[in-house]
């Protein structure tokens, strides 16, 4: 399905433009005189209809061939313009929103200079909007779902978002929710419209009451008959002068819309002044927050949401820190929400690098109560009493203190005291956090004052969890923004406690069905359209997304900067939800309403909005990179924001500084997703100034040095016009696409450029791409085509897609390898991140190939991305897959799920495997395959230095800042994966090295075997280091471990022991793991393999294709009836006793009985029959009784079918380990 914009004529042409208001780009007036002067393109202006029909005005949009400062003039007739503000800046991309009269047409004209040249649009006159359309009229029924999670019975608010497709409701308000027959009484708005105005996302806000563990149906109607339940003319706020006054029934609300201060009163009696946001500085100050501005966000029948803006004063009046609270209202509801939001805007332009860290003892959100005390909910259901300063502490995730020495684990978060209670969501989740009993107070420690200047000092883990704390304050950088969420109202009895901590860390979460989300046709740009039913995918996703959270658990990744975030990144920093994780947890909800991925979505957005992203700026240069802007958004960075360490803090350069300006890190899909979905106005603003810093000042000059970055910023751009249908972020993509237009190679359609160093270690670098990058990037395109139908556009996908087979694929592993550098090593899981794009040129272009290099990587890379359970792997294998699964659906031939389930068994069973071997690649004897050098090393096959056989690996250059000289592949599944470890088996690892050059004064590499589990690494066993003083000479290095619990993979690597830089050269060879508790024999094995291909045929013997994924081809007999014989040549490197193994099976064997065919013969170099019985039906390795005797040199091996036997053949191998 294409999405169009309102007006679609985006040509420069010569013109007056029409009367009408519909748009076209205009040549600047006065351009005959000067030439050069900036040319209008691409201008709209649309007359807009507010929500509640009362006012109007025209949303005026275009973009300048370049850089100007524009402005509007406009008023009821051409003859009485008035000019509007001018921009502060020159801009390509530019916008106004021009007030106009109800009823009445309004008059626009476009101005703007350029340095001393001046143009001007025609005048134009813009209709007033006619009332919203009425739909289609048909009633439609949405069946929504509602699961009580916390074992608690609920009568309590909810709101949700709820996509509808174009043209079936035109307004909100002819909207019923209903239980049953049962009409709920709701609240609903339009969150966006479509081009024809129709409702496209509706906001619905109603009440839901369930028993414990309980799981509803709902319908959501509308159309034909539809009445709703409430009133809409009637709002539950009454507003007079600065008095705000909501009536919820059960609680009275009451605010001074110029002070903030006001009163909560509820049935119960309780009479509470609204909370205060109290700061204390380093230094012992106190500042009280002060409100300077409120406004109602959200007012009706059954919802009010208001929003309180001010800063914190001292008695002075000196600021520090600026803050929020929204209070959300609902109808029926004794409790209210509020949102909390704490905001760095400390900011100026003359600011260096350091001075944007501020910091403050505590802040703390105080109510006033009429009892001295409290009662605190605590680990096991318990609860604790509270003298008046006394203080619950939750210091750590896992760990709170109470006074007198009291302890626990994790503090729920709820107290009550008197008639007032109040909860805080993600109470130890975001901890330090407190709860303290003040005389007439209660206060709740958002950043709670720490007990100690030195608890979290010199910690060892500091960089990870401590960062911000570790002096005993809070320090945070400029732009920076917290928001904590908390519940206040009536206390209750005891009993209903855990109902209140149900509803604020499970709040009940509606869900349409995934047909009703993917059908509807509003999820182009945040969602897979369509997406088939895939089994495997889902279930590889659901293990996956389990598999996150246990990690986040384990790992301890909480903190109230660091939750909902994942740590890891370059072995120092946080993630900074790399690859939008929100959005491959969201996309996976529509697909499956699995409220799992909702969950860690949820998390993630709200991290993100919060820290991620600079909030507050001034043009500062305070760090690398230029002016800093409002809407950037920091890339991964030690303690998210950098700030916390000089640029060599462990070797992270910018890094630890923090660096807010590369393009290719930065996304609001799942933002926007999330949004749309709840209605969140905090993660909204976020994500909408990262996509005004890209429209607007990222737009002036854009430039790019790989694809990533037109990838990222065109999925930004795409993402905030199809979430907002506004042609600003629309024209956005417009002058993104000049740039990919001038950059681009006419036949590959993309820029093929010099590769950068990791992406191309060669002396004389290649040109090309990264297959990851040039996979975002055809993603942007697409969503840019489904908004334009521009063909241009598809075909440029297209040539891209040919491009990364004829230069990124690898027909030997059938997967694409890292970047156009032939030198690079197989990107196991990039398929699914180039997929979606590859997909849709297969089937724009209906190119065979394409489908199937499209299918068959795909399912390569599902099969390695089976442990992505880190978030950055997590969200990478997912930010595009679900997208390429819509896209592959539409292929001719056996369905994507059909292939998988043929190919999956065969990819993981461990005797398809290379070798009869853990380590897949043991003895370099034909390449190094399955091995890989870190940057600035090089790795290639040496048959001049080796220790035994034929063939060594060699590894030289110069390595920096690099923890391993050569390592394993690992992360990327079968075939060259450690994946056969079983846990609890003892183990040996037998590594040859040879070290021939090495810097002075480098540390003594060692060897080491890590285990991993769940995409994680988790224990090393060492061995010990080469002894440096035999230089050129074969080291045996050793250990012995024990498999731990839950291995399921592991690598081997040649660690440096240093991140200084090192120049060497070194040999390895005769890799082997060996079990540790049978003798050991020898230290050495040599393995000589031959596969069917290998084989001289005679009589009735065939080489047959297996037609799967790995290639296998084997030998057997026509209809395995006649018989037939195979003939190997096999050279032995050494003079030695060897096991010889066959791998073989026989199909036509379902019982897998001994002697129930007749057995193979295999007769050595002309000597006697020996008598091999395949008695399996599946591939196993079949050992001859004993082992053999070879003469170093070549060996001729006789391999006999006989009549009747339908046994098949894939390979022998002479070595290997001991025969058991």
């Amino acid at each position: 399905m294409k999405f169009c914009p309102p007006h679609s004529v985006f040509v420069t042409v010569v013109l007056s433009l029409s009367l009408l208001g519909i748009p076209g780009p205009v040549k600047s007036a006065g351009a005959e005189d000067s030439p050069q002067a900036p040319v209008i393109e691409h201008l709209s202006t649309q007359a807009v209809l507010a929500e509640e029909g009362s006012r109007w005005h025209v949303q005026v949009r275009f973009t300048t061939s370049a850089p100007a400062i524009c402005y509007v003039t406009s008023g009821p007739s051409a003859a009485a313009l008035k000019a509007g503000r001018p921009e502060i800046e020159a801009l390509r991309n530019h916008r106004f929103d021009v007030a106009a009269t109800i009823g009445q047409p309004h008059f626009i004209q476009v101005h703007g200079t350029a340095g001393e040249r001046g143009f001007s649009s025609d005048v134009i006159e813009v209709a007033p909007p006619k009332p919203f359309p009425a739909g289609s009229g048909k009633r439609t029924e949405v069946p929504l779902t509602v699961r009580e999670t916390a074992g608690v019975a609920r009568n309590e608010p909810v709101t949700f978002g709820l996509p509808i497709p174009q043209g079936a409701l035109g307004h909100p308000d002819s909207v019923a929710l209903l239980d049953g027959k049962n009409a709920i009484a709701a609240q609903c708005r339009a969150l966006v419209r479509w081009p024809d105005r129709t409702v496209k996302w509706l906001l619905v806000s109603g009440r839901v009451e369930l028993k414990a563990n309980q799981t509803k149906n709902l319908t959501l109607a509308f159309g034909g008959d539809v009445k709703p339940a409430t009133d809409s003319a009637k709002s539950l706020l009454q507003e007079s002068g600065n008095s705000m006054v909501v009536d919820t029934g059960k609680t009275r609300f009451v605010m001074d819309r110029k002070t903030g201060l006001g009163t909560i009163e509820t049935a119960n009696g309780l009479l509470s002044q609204l909370p205060q946001s109290r700061l204390t500085s380093t230094d012992g100050r106190v500042f009280m927050g002060k409100v300077e501005s409120g406004t109602v966000e959200e007012s009706g029948p059954q919802r009010v949401v208001i929003l309180t803006r001010g800063h914190h004063l001292d008695e002075a009046g000196e600021p520090l820190f600026g803050f929020e609270l929204r209070y959300f209202l609902h109808a029926g509801d004794p409790y209210v929400r509020v949102d909390h939001i704490l905001q760095h805007d400390i900011v100026s332009a003359d600011m260096k690098y350091g001075d944007e860290m501020k910091s403050f003892r505590s802040l703390d959100l105080v109510f006033g109560t009429e009892t001295e005390g409290a009662r605190v909910a605590i680990d096991e259901n318990k609860k604790h009493s509270l003298a008046p300063g006394e203080r619950l502490f939750q210091h750590e995730s896992d760990a709170f203190s109470l006074p007198s020495g009291g302890t626990g684990t994790r503090s729920p978060g709820l107290a009550t005291s008197g008639k007032l209670t109040v909860a805080v969501r993600d109470f130890w989740q975001q901890w330090p956090k407190a709860i303290t009993a003040e005389r007439g107070a209660l206060a709740l420690g958002l950043y709670p004052a720490i007990d100690s200047e030195d608890r979290y000092a010199n910690r060892p883990n500091e960089h990870v969890l401590y960062f911000y704390l570790r002096d005993g304050n809070y320090t945070f950088r400029s732009g920076f923004e917290k928001r904590h969420e908390l519940l206040i109202g009536p206390s209750t009895g005891e009993v209903q406690w855990d109902e209140i901590e149900g509803r604020v860390n499970e709040p009940l979460l509606v869900t349409a069905s995934p047909d009703w989300y993917l059908g509807s046709g509003a999820l182009a740009g945040l969602a897979a359209q369509n997406a088939p039913e895939f089994s495997a995918y889902d279930k590889m996703l659901a293990d996956d997304t389990d598999g996150y959270v246990a990690q986040r658990e384990e790992n301890n990744w909480y903190g109230l900067m660091n939750f909902g975030d994942w740590w890891g990144e370059r072995g120092g920093n946080w993630g900074n939800i790399e690859y939008d994780l929100q959005n491959a947890m969201l996309t996976q909800y529509f697909r499956t309403a699995d409220k799992r991925f909702f969950d860690v979505a949820e998390d993630a957005a709200r991290h993100n909005a919060d820290v991620d992203v600079v909030h507050f700026a001034a043009g500062q240069k305070a760090g690398p990179g230029n002016a800093r802007r409002v809407g950037q958004a920091w890339v991964h960075c030690m303690g998210h924001t950098g700030g916390y360490y000089p640029r060599d803090y462990m070797g992270m350069s910018i890094y630890a500084q923090g660096y807010a300006e590369n393009e290719g890190h930065m996304w609001n899909q799942g933002n926007l997703a999330y949004w749309l979905l709840t209605g969140d106005q905090q993660v909204r603003r976020s994500a909408l100034q990262l996509g005004d810093w890209l429209a607007g000042p990222n737009t002036i000059d854009f430039r790019y040095g790989n694809a990533r970055v037109p990838g990222w910023m065109g999925i930004i751009a795409m993402s905030s016009y199809f979430a907002t249908q506004d042609p600003y972020y629309l024209n956005a993509m417009h002058l993104i696409y000049e740039e990919v237009q001038e950059k681009a190679d006419p036949q590959a359609g993309l820029w093929v450029h010099k590769l950068s160093r990791g992406h191309c270690n060669c002396e004389e670098p290649h040109y090309g791409e990264a297959g990851f990058m040039a996979g975002v990037m055809m993603t942007s395109l697409k969503y840019y085509y489904l908004a334009t139908g521009d063909e241009e556009i598809a075909q440029r996908i297209v040539n891209i897609a040919r491009w990364l087979v004829d230069n990124l694929y690898d027909a030997k592993s059938g997967n694409f390898r890292y970047t156009s550098c032939p030198l690079t090593g197989v990107a196991s899981t990039s398929p699914l991140i180039i997929a979606n794009g590859l997909a849709f040129a297969a089937n724009q272009s209906r190119d065979r190939n394409l489908m199937r290099v499209a299918q068959e990587t795909f399912l390569r890379g599902m099969i390695a991305a089976g442990t992505a359970t880190r978030g950055k792997s997590l969200a990478y294998t997912t930010c595009s897959a679900p997208f390429a699964l819509d896209e592959m659906a539409h292929f001719p031939g056996p369905t994507l799920a059909e292939e998988y389930h043929r190919n999956v068994e065969a990819a993981l069973d461990p005797t398809r495997g290379i070798l009869p071997s853990a380590v897949p690649n043991p003895d370099f004897e034909q390449h190094t395959d399955g091995w890989v050098a870190r940057p600035g090393l090089k790795l290639t096959h040496s048959s001049e230095i080796r220790h035994s056989g034929v063939g060594a690996a060699k590894i030289s250059g110069r390595s920096d800042k690099q923890n391993e000289y050569v390592v394993t592949r690992y992360a990327s599944g079968p075939p060259w994966e450690i994946l056969t470890l079983r846990p609890g088996k003892k183990m040996r690892l037998l590594l040859w090295l040879r070290i021939d050059q090495i810097s002075e004064g480098a540390p003594a590499p060692t060897a080491r075997l890590s285990t991993r589990s769940r995409g994680r690494t988790r224990q090393s066993f060492p061995t010990e280091p080469y002894d440096l003083t035999r230089l050129g000479e074969w080291q045996l290095l050793q250990t012995e471990f024990t498999v731990p619990a839950g291995t399921d993979a592991a690598y081997i690597a040649v660690g440096t022991h240093t991140k200084e830089p090192v120049e060497a050269t070194l040999y390895l060879d005769d890799v082997n793991l060996v079990p540790a508790d049978a003798p050991q024999s020898r230290d050495t094995y040599l393995w000589s393999l031959v596969e069917a291909e290998d084989a001289k045929r005679s009589g009735a013997v065939e080489l047959i294709d297996e037609d799967l994924l790995d290639g296998w081809k084997f030998l057997a007999t026509a209809s395995g009836v006649k018989a037939g014989t195979a003939t190997f040549t096999v050279n032995v490197p050494e003079s030695a006793s060897y096991p010889v193994r066959l791998r073989a099976r026989n199909p036509a064997n379902a019982s897998d009985e001994a002697g129930s065919a007749a057995p193979m013969q295999v007769i050595v170099d002309g000597g006697e029959a020996i008598k091999l019985d395949v008695d399996s039906s599946s591939w196993k390795w079949f050992s001859l009784p004993e082992e053999l005797t070879f003469d170093a040199g070549e060996h001729q091996i006789e391999i006999r079918f006989p009549e009747n036997s339908g046994v098949q053949l894939h390979s022998m191998l002479i070595g290997g380990l001991p025969l058991q």
